[in-house]
């Protein structure tokens, strides 16, 4: 549920081999649900989404998440810099879905962080995973599970032999930062933003909800 390196080179390989899920691109493809589950030391979060690919291939929709599992703190230097402290409550946040892969009873939404109650996470891709395993399942519940990631950054190159001709933009390369040596910086890994095809719907690995209903129609 956490971005990380690994994910990143994972991300890459999929992008190099042309490995990508099913996209949902008829009309009126959708999912809807929402629900509780349970993490970490019996910590009760909340979920609530909807998706619709429309007939255009165009995708919408909405995705609130109560996020129980505490953060770290951030500020690696010590800097005080408002919204790098540690969250031991959890994150509430909302994004808007631009993404949507639907195989079998698995579908991804990825999208943008709008709002939260930790500025740090507002303006990151977020990738929703579900599984809908049918009405009144007891034996095999629906499933969620979540991660957080970087945006695309846009580079600036200046041209050394006529410096007079300013910045230009040479294309959106993904930024990531080394979290075992902060004191590197960011470096460039990749050329597009996280999305609902960035990795295949079976590697991921979900929670069971413990309350409420995912449906894909």
């Amino acid at each position: 549920m956490k971005f990380s390196l690994y994910a990143v080179a994972l991300v890459l390989s999929l992008l190099c081999s042309g490995t990508q899920g099913f996209a949902a691109k008829r009309g009126a493809a959708n999912i809807t649900g929402g629900g509780t589950f349970v993490v970490g030391d019996n910590l009760k979060g909340h979920f609530n989404f909807n998706a619709i690919t429309h007939e255009d291939g165009s995708v919408t929709g909405k995705v609130s998440l109560r996020n129980p599992e505490g953060a770290p703190e951030q500020d690696v230097d010590g800097t005080g810099e408002p919204g790098l402290e540690g969250l031991p409550d959890g994150v509430d946040l909302a994004a808007e879905v631009d993404s949507l892969n639907i195989n079998g009873n698995r579908a991804t939404l990825s999208g943008v962080i709008r709002q939260s109650s930790a500025q740090r996470y507002v303006g990151l891709r977020m990738i929703l995973t579900i599984e809908d395993n049918g009405e009144g399942n007891a034996e095999t519940p629906d499933k969620i599970t979540w991660g957080f990631y970087q945006r695309v950054t846009e580079r600036l190159v200046t041209d050394f032999e006529n410096p007079e001709a300013g910045a230009y933009p040479v294309g959106k390369k993904f930024l990531a930062t080394d979290a075992e040596n902060p004191e590197a910086g960011a470096f460039l890994v990749g050329d597009g933003d996280f999305d609902s095809q960035s990795f295949p719907l079976t590697s991921y690995v979900l929670t069971d909800i413990n309350g409420g209903n995912i449906q894909l129609h």
